[in-house]
C-alpha cells in the first residue's frame, strides 16, 4: 500500500475520464494511461474501513481469483489518501462488456445459451468457494474470447471449500436484485440457468439451488 496526499491524488486524476460518480465526487476514473482508479470514501470518522480497507479487499480478492483461475482485473497498486478519508485501488480494466448489456443485445432465441453458460460459471464459483455478495449481471463481464470475468470485487470472501448451502441460497438472492436480471434468469430462461448450474455443481447442490429458487419466487 502506498500513502499519497491530496495534491498527488489530484495530479493522478488530472485529465482522467469519470466512469462513475456520486454526490460526493468521483468513484471510478479512467486515467490517461488507460488504467482505472476506483475510490472508496470512508463515510464515518470511526469505521471498520480504517483497518479493513475496501481497496485492499478488492486487491486481495482480485489476486485470489486469479490464483483460482477466475479472470479478474490486474491490480497495480493500493493507495491511501488519509486527509480525504479515501482509499483507492489502481488496476488494469478487463476488456469486454457486462453480461447484462450483452443479454440486452440478444433476442429471446439467442439468450438461453448464454444464460446456461452463466449458470455453469456460477456453479464453478460456488465450487471454488467464491462468495461474491455483489454478484449480479452488471458485475460479470463477457470478454472478447467469450470467457467470463468478475469486477467490483471488494464485497467478496474467498473460502477454502465449496460454499455451504445457506451461502449459495444467499448468493441467489444477491443475484436476483434487478428486475431485468430476474426476468431473464428466474422466468424466461430459468431452465437454461439451472441446466448450466448442474454442469458444474453436484446433483445435490443443484437440487437445493433449484428448490431455493422456487421458494424465492413463491415468496415474492
Amino acid at each position: 500500500m502506498k500513502r499519497i496526499d491530496a495534491i498527488q491524488l489530484d495530479a493522478l486524476l488530472q485529465g482522467a475520464k469519470t466512469i462513475e460518480e456520486d454526490g460526493l465526487g468521483v468513484k471510478v476514473a479512467r486515467l490517461g494511461s488507460g488504467d482505472f482508479l476506483k475510490l472508496y470514501r470512508r463515510k464515518r470518522l470511526l469505521s471498520s474501513d480504517l483497518w479493513d480497507l475496501p481497496a485492499q479487499r478488492f486487491a486481495d480478492n482480485a489476486r485470489g481469483l486469479l490464483r483460482l483461475g477466475v479472470i479478474a482485473p490486474t491490480v497495480l497498486d493500493v493507495l491511501m489518501i488519509s486527509e480525504r478519508r479515501l482509499s483507492a485501488v489502481l488496476y488494469q480494466p478487463l476488456p469486454g462488456d457486462t453480461l447484462r448489456n450483452r443479454l440486452r443485445q440478444l433476442d429471446a432465441g439467442q439468450r438461453p445459451a448464454l444464460v446456461r453458460r452463466f449458470g455453469t460459471f456460477l456453479g464453478e464459483l460456488h465450487q471454488l468457494g467464491v462468495y461474491f455478495r455483489s454478484l449480479h449481471l452488471g458485475n460479470v463481464l463477457l470478454l472478447p474470447d467469450d470467457s467470463f470475468g468478475l469486477i467490483d470485487l471488494s464485497d467478496m470472501k474467498l473460502e477454502s471449500r465449496p460454499l455451504a448451502p445457506w451461502k449459495r441460497r444467499r448468493n441467489l438472492q444477491h443475484i436476483l436484485r434487478y428486475a431485468e436480471d430476474i426476468d431473464w434468469l428466474a422466468h424466461q430462461h430459468v431452465d437454461s440457468w439451472l441446466e448450466g448450474y448442474a454442469d458444474s455443481a453436484s446433483r445435490r447442490d443443484t437440487e437445493r439451488f433449484s428448490r431455493d429458487l422456487r421458494k424465492w419466487l413463491q415468496a415474492r
